[in-house]
């Protein structure tokens, strides 16, 4: 059965990655432009703390504040956590603590084993809820440092490092945020924006008037687009700035914004040198005190490099498909090869049973010859399937049951199967076990056969009846070879305890257990 190509794995996983950064991006600029609303700063960090959970895929988010004079954090703020806990809960300030340690380096500090931590000791506040990794970014104040952002996670994937650059863009928008309250700043006054914190943020961000034109652009995005001097571009039109291929998806995102609304696009513009750049963008409003958009906020985000990479990528995929679609030929060949050759066998076989003298070696081939025309059904429905990586286990069986009821007898086989989803390397195991199944019912039963195949969450439950007078007390202990139930033992993937035999029903009756 094929398998997918490594380069799918590959691609899914970049895809994740970059609907992860991509999500984070618009938090930030999202968070940024509400945070230029609020007058309440209480408000403003419970909304930070929101914020940080949802780009971080995580439940628990809060802010720490300095217990003046005491060496401590104040759990002021958070979400997650017990009410009990925001505004009293403490951690330790010292620098065991990684809190304590990232204020007093005044870098960000990132741990996804916190049990197995020797630079840090974990806080019991974490040890109480659990948490196995953590994030902590310093948040800067005017003179001292305010405080330290922290994303929590006890389950989920790993923290990456990519997630300290969101971390850091929230923490920038606090720090501006508290620099503007402090001074008494009026949340709608014109320019109700800090250029030093713009100036912190490692992206392109832009201040633009209603209508579109440059009023700001911090040293990141200058640096990244090649503008030595800001008069050089403030007063122009930003859609002026892009090449003509993206001019009419940037015009747009101006529109939208002008109607109120927050938009996203990525599109290609070189630097003022000339060197070709691809960029995620974020454009939203800012609101006037009357409800009009009164500026525009543009952050941009250098994605050449991913865009690199997944033009590269694709040109591996192509070529991996190009080489799968030459073989598909000579595969579908050699499927079709193998299921002569097994029919081949099972002729030969019957030949021999007819000659054979003795009853008991008639017997044994003629049950050979059976077990090769069940192995060649499965067989071909597994190559049908070949090209689709999940089955519904009803259609898989119905298609199946119908290839054996021909081949095997005329007797009426009925399916009675759930339609849960089968994985592709149980799809042989579970028409063999149930083919072996059906045939002892066609050898030692009699009138129409039952199949019902129900989802028992980690298995599966098969049970198979027919109209006959019940099996023998010694059963399911072999009287041959024992081959078959050997073979059902041993794909039901629960050995001899698979097994089961319904004595107290009318109808002979088996159960077995298979391992999804």
């Amino acid at each position: 059965m094929q398998q997918s190509p490594p380069d799918e794995t590959i691609r899914a996983a970049l895809q994740k990655s970059h609907a992860r950064l991509r999500k984070q991006h618009e938090l930030v600029v999202e968070f940024g432009v509400r945070s230029l609303k609020l007058s309440d700063l209480d408000e403003l960090l419970t909304l930070a703390c929101s914020t940080v959970a949802s780009g971080m895929q995580t439940r628990f988010a809060k802010v720490l504040t300095p217990v003046v004079d005491e060496g401590d954090f104040l759990l002021s703020h958070g979400v997650g956590w017990d009410d009990s806990d925001i505004g009293s809960a403490r951690v330790g300030g010292d620098e065991a603590s990684p809190a304590g340690f990232a204020i007093s380096t005044y870098r960000p500090v990132l741990s996804n084993h916190l049990g197995q931590e020797h630079r840090f000791r974990t806080p019991s506040l974490l040890k109480k809820y659990g948490i196995e990794r953590a994030i902590n970014v310093p948040i800067r104040g005017a003179s001292i440092p305010f405080g330290v952002l922290e994303a929590d996670s006890s389950d989920g994937d790993d923290f990456i490092e990519s997630d300290l650059v969101f971390m850091e863009g929230i923490a920038n928008v606090i720090s501006m945020s508290v620099e503007r309250l402090a001074a008494g700043a009026d949340a709608h006054k014109p320019n109700p924006y800090s250029e030093s914190v713009l100036n912190a943020s490692p992206d392109c961000v832009k201040i633009l008037s209603a209508s579109g034109d440059i009023e700001f652009m911090n040293e990141a995005g200058m640096c990244l687009m090649h503008i030595g001097d800001l008069a050089l571009v403030q007063g122009k039109r930003w859609s002026r700035l892009w090449p003509e291929v993206s001019t009419a998806v940037v015009t747009e995102a101006i529109d939208k914004v002008g109607c109120g609304e927050s938009t996203r696009f990525e599109a290609l513009c070189p630097t003022a040198q000339g060197e070709p750049k691809w960029w995620d963008v974020t454009v939203a409003p800012i609101f006037a005190a009357d409800g009009s958009v009164e500026k525009i906020i543009a952050v941009s985000r250098d994605i050449t490099e991913r865009h690199h990479h997944e033009a590269q990528l694709r040109s591996l995929i192509d070529a991996q498909h190009s080489k799968l679609s030459e073989s598909d030929f000579h595969l579908e060949e050699i499927h079709h090869r193998v299921k002569n050759s097994l029919h081949l066998v099972n002729t030969l076989l019957l030949l021999q049973a007819n000659l054979a003298a003795d009853e008991a070696v008639k017997l044994q081939l003629e049950t050979a010859a059976g077990r090769v025309v069940t192995i060649a059904s499965v067989h071909e429905r597994l190559y049908q399937n070949a090209a689709t990586q999940e089955v519904r286990a009803c259609d898989y069986l119905a298609a199946l049951l119908g290839d054996l009821g021909k081949a095997l007898a005329d007797r009426t086989i009925l399916l009675d199967a759930d339609p849960f989803i089968l994985p592709p390397e149980r799809m042989a195991p579970l028409g063999l076990v149930i083919s072996e199944l059906i045939t002892n019912a066609l050898k030692y039963g009699k009138g129409t056969i039952g199949v019902s195949v129900k989802d028992a969450l980690d298995h599966a439950l098969i049970t198979v009846t027919d109209e006959g007078d019940g099996f023998p007390e010694t059963y399911p202990t072999p009287s041959g070879t024992g081959l078959g139930m050997r073979l059902v033992k041993s794909y039901s993937g629960y050995g001899s305890t698979a097994i089961t035999v319904d004595r107290q029903v009318e109808k002979s009756t088996i159960r077995v257990r298979f391992k999804l």
